[in-house]
């Protein structure tokens, strides 16, 4: 008799629908479970035959409110485990980051996927120490977690080595994140809604799009934008939410930008068109976080040929992937008048732009939809 598999994943976007359409795909098991909170089909939907079952959504507008959803998640995930057999196996990855304590609730065999590595995150944004008790306790979670688990998995080398921290890295493997290139493509501007209807379609656009926390050095970008004020054909574009938002929009307020947007989140339908919006993306991860997470906006954004800015360390795995791809360039968060230079190298110089825009797009094609099937055995 064949096993069972659930899924759990509280907010679900098109690359764990990817994995979960394997899993039902691969013969293995009889019945294929997504647990999650909200399904973003874009553009993967989850097979018909899989069996959905919802939770509550993920909600990132403050850390208590994403605490409050986190637990009330975990807590259903719980119960939900006690009424299945012992026959179901759980495929566990780390949204809510509590869903690594499942394990000391159920007995079921599982494997756990990496996104994002606690308490370490917690600790690079000083919301706890490094001693404190939840801090200890959750590392001495990880380390029995981890090492029971069939398999551990995560999204980078650099991430590998922080989960070597707590688990033989013999033991885990990593699978790059990846894109649909078939629905993220390069959109001519005057082909671009989401442009025309900002009446942007004549600018060049250098896009942030994603979460605004405060861990991300987003407001630097501002610095940037008013030190290329008198570039009339350079607009900045600020798509997303979080606590950065606010120091972002008073900045634009205090230097008296008219070169810059600032937008809520985009519909699913818009978003092959907001991103595809960029000629240059820009992507940051804080020295603090450096190997705690990879951001995904990368892959998209390479898929729709954006150049890229990366605001990152110069021994991350992210600065790495610009170099080594000649994609874009990587600064420190206080090279300001650097990357204004980059900015205004990438408009004047079409062969330049076109050259980075070209290499984006065809990295991208590094990353597909095939890494999902490196999660089966």
């Amino acid at each position: 008799m064949k096993p069972n598999i659930l899924i759990a994943n509280q907010s679900t976007g098109c690359l764990t629908v990817d994995v979960v359409n394997e899993f039902n795909r691969c013969g293995k098991y009889d019945k294929t479970e997504l647990f999650a909170g909200v399904i973003n089909i874009r553009p993967s939907r989850p097979d018909k035959e899989v069996l959905i079952t919802k939770t509550m959504k993920y909600n990132n507008k403050s850390f208590s409110k994403r605490f409050i959803s986190w637990t009330i998640s975990f807590f259903h995930l719980i119960i939900h485990l006690a009424l299945k057999n012992n026959s179901t196996e759980l495929f566990l990855i780390t949204n809510p980051p509590f869903n690594t304590f499942v394990p000391f609730f159920s007995r079921k065999k599982y494997s756990i996927l990496i996104y994002d590595i606690y308490p370490d995150t917690l600790i690079s944004q000083k919301i706890i120490s490094r001693q404190s008790v939840i801090a200890k306790f959750w590392t001495w979670a990880n380390k029995r977690v981890f090492s029971n688990a069939e398999d551990v998995f995560t999204i980078s080398n650099e991430m590998k080595k922080i989960v070597g921290q707590h688990v033989n890295e013999s033991k885990i493997k990593v699978v790059y994140n990846w894109t649909h290139n078939e629905h993220m493509v390069p959109v001519e501007k005057q082909n671009n809604s989401f442009l025309k209807d900002l009446n942007l379609q004549d600018k060049f656009i250098v896009l942030y799009s994603g979460n605004m926390g405060y861990t991300h050095d987003i407001d630097a970008l501002v610095d940037v934008a008013n030190e290329l004020k008198g570039e009339s054909s350079i607009h900045f574009l600020f798509i997303g939410e979080g606590g950065k938002k606010k120091v972002v929009e008073s900045k634009i307020i205090n230097y008296g930008l008219k070169n810059c947007t600032v937008l809520p989140y985009q519909p699913n339908e818009i978003i092959p068109f907001s991103i595809g919006s960029a000629d240059i993306g820009v992507v940051t991860t804080s020295s603090e976080q450096t190997g705690l997470s990879i951001p995904s906006k990368v892959n998209a954004l390479m898929s729709v040929g954006a150049a890229l800015l990366c605001l990152t360390s110069e021994d991350s795995e992210l600065g790495n992937l610009v170099v080594e791809n000649n994609v874009g360039r990587r600064f420190d968060k206080n090279e300001i008048l650097q990357m204004a230079r980059y900015i205004k190298t990438v408009y004047t110089d079409r062969d330049y732009q076109n050259l980075l825009k070209a290499n984006s797009r065809k990295t991208s094609f590094k990353f597909t939809p095939d890494n999902a099937k490196l999660f089966l055995k």
